[in-house]
């Protein structure tokens, strides 16, 4: 849904004929790698994988972003339930151990959920997905992926509020919020979880729904890298035979955009829709400007275009939620890619829009020639329908403020030689701090930063919940990590900032699923 990379590139042949720690900390996991993982290998033999395994290998290579593959644990360990889990916190634990957590491994920043040195949980193991048509539930390991979930739900002809992209893991998905074909009645993919099974810090397993532990239950559902280590989502489905979806791409001419987002923005205040997702991509590839378009109806209903231009490249599917994911929507995502990453909200404003992609070729004109560029806007929808459907989680106050639609974008470059890592990440960083500070002086800025697509400078918890709820959530870490040992050691992810720590206490010293 986000990055249409390897669709632009093709589209494109055919015009022309994805924080660093202090040093004092890198040389405390990297002393303490053998150790940790001598300590897991002398408990769990059979599920400690060393470096240059089939399974170690396998584990870095199925990371998203390339610049998280040339990280390098001393060891993976693959826990196939809850008890291993509880088995490796408490090595973990004991011996001062540092680790990431890896489910699909989709987040795009490096150091999210990998590490050097220490070891990863590998969650891949745990791909549980057992349907209930009786109770319309289903439960999820936290290492499944979503592609694997809609094709096992397929034949119940039911789906739930899981991810649009085939490679996106469960349990990275659930813990930053997630946004979904229904998002826009059903809110985010969290709202749909009704119980966790959860690991804590000191080895417990516990149950946490709206009678066990109901603040866990609450705080989990943006819990990020902070409370627990999740090994089981319960969630809701809905009745879903089959799913319309199409993805389009266009030449990008002023009357086309102009009338793409005129429609963008007419969807985006739609009070009576409950069925339909609209995205808009403005995207720039090899040389050639393309905008593109991705729909879904619930109903199975085709939608009208949304331009009246002939579009250069089509794709539309009828089908389960797997097969409008896996022909349709999978084909404008790379697996894998070099990428920088920025997001912000904004309240719907076509001419933001337009001066922030132009803003984006100026910051950008200096490496427009670098091999394999390519930058891309991407415009999604918070309507308050999706913001109520939100009601029971921590970011729902910090959404309902504005009282508005709101949209959500994210800006994605990606690129090929590693040796334009910096000046990649410097540009972005860039035109992400201009898209706030001129979206503010307008008066259109929302503080939300959606965790997800965040990237590791941003102050996620800081400005996506509000001071009252951020204190709330301090207060149950508190409870439940009371030693700070998630904090400490469990690398990667957004971190809750401590009290008084400023607004970016938080978002430079991130070490997600």
């Amino acid at each position: 849904m986000l990055l249409p990379r390897r669709l632009l590139l093709l589209v494109s042949s055919v015009c022309l004929g994805a924080s660093a720690q202090d040093r004092s900390q890198s040389v405390f996991v990297a002393s303490s790698g053998p150790k940790c993982c001598d300590a897991l290998r002398a408990k769990l033999p059979s599920i400690v994988f060393a470096r240059g395994t089939p399974e170690y290998n396998t584990r870095l290579s199925t990371y998203y972003l390339l610049q998280q593959q040339e990280l390098s644990p001393t060891c993976t360990v693959r826990p196939s339930s809850a008890s291993e889990v509880s088995l490796i916190v408490k090595i973990a634990k004991d011996s001062q151990c540092p680790f990431a957590v890896a489910s699909g491994g989709h987040m795009a920043w490096k150091g999210s959920s990998n590490i050097d040195e220490g070891f990863v949980v590998d969650l891949r193991g745990m791909n549980q997905i057992d349907v209930s048509t009786e109770d319309q539930t289903v439960k999820l390991g936290p290492g499944s992926l979503w592609q694997e979930v809609y094709k096992v739900m397929a034949p119940y002809n039911v789906s739930t509020i899981g991810a649009r992209l085939n490679a996106v893991g469960v349990a990275g998905y659930l813990l930053g919020g997630g946004i979904s074909f229904a998002s826009v009645d059903k809110g985010f993919g969290a709202d749909s979880v009704y119980n966790y099974e959860a690991v804590l810090s000191d080895g417990r397993i516990v149950e946490a729904n709206k009678e066990t532990n109901p603040d866990l239950f609450w705080a989990l559902k943006l819990a990020g890298t902070n409370y627990a280590i999740v090994t089981r989502f319960d969630m809701y489905t809905y009745h879903s035979p089959t799913l319309w979806g199409t993805l389009s791409v266009y030449p990008s001419t002023s009357p086309t955009t102009s009338e793409l987002f005129a429609e963008f923005e007419k969807y985006a205040h739609d009070e009576k829709n409950r069925k339909d997702m609209k995205a808009v991509f403005l995207s720039y590839s090899n040389g050639i400007d393309l905008t593109m378009t991705a729909q879904t109806n619930l109903d199975s209903t085709p939608l009208a275009s949304m331009s009246s231009a002939e579009p250069i490249m089509h794709l539309e599917k009828v089908g389960t939620t797997h097969d409008v994911v896996d022909e349709v929507i999978s084909n404008a995502a790379e697996s894998t890619a070099r990428t920088a990453w920025h997001v912000l909200t904004t309240k719907a404003d076509t001419d933001f829009f337009m001066d922030l992609y132009a803003m984006g070729k100026t910051i950008f004109e200096s490496l427009k020639d670098r091999k394999g560029l390519t930058r891309t806007f991407n415009f999604q929808v918070f309507q308050k329908s999706f913001i109520e459907g939100a009601v029971h989680g921590p970011t729902y106050n910090a959404l309902k403020r504005s009282n508005d639609d709101l949209v959500c974008i994210v800006n994605f470059n990606a690129w090929e030689d590693p040796a334009d890592d910096a000046a990649m990440k410097e540009a972005t960083d860039a035109l992400g701090d201009w898209a706030e500070a001129e979206a503010r002086k307008r008066g259109i800025l929302d503080d939300f930063i959606y965790l997800n697509y965040a990237s590791e400078r941003q102050p996620v918890y800081e400005r996506s919940v509000t001071p009252e709820d951020l204190d709330k959530m301090r207060e149950i870490q508190a409870k439940y990590d009371s030693d700070g040992t998630f904090e400490k050691l469990w690398k990667g992810g957004f971190k809750i900032p401590k009290k008084g720590g400023g607004a970016l206490a938080g978002a430079t010293h991130h070490d997600e699923l």
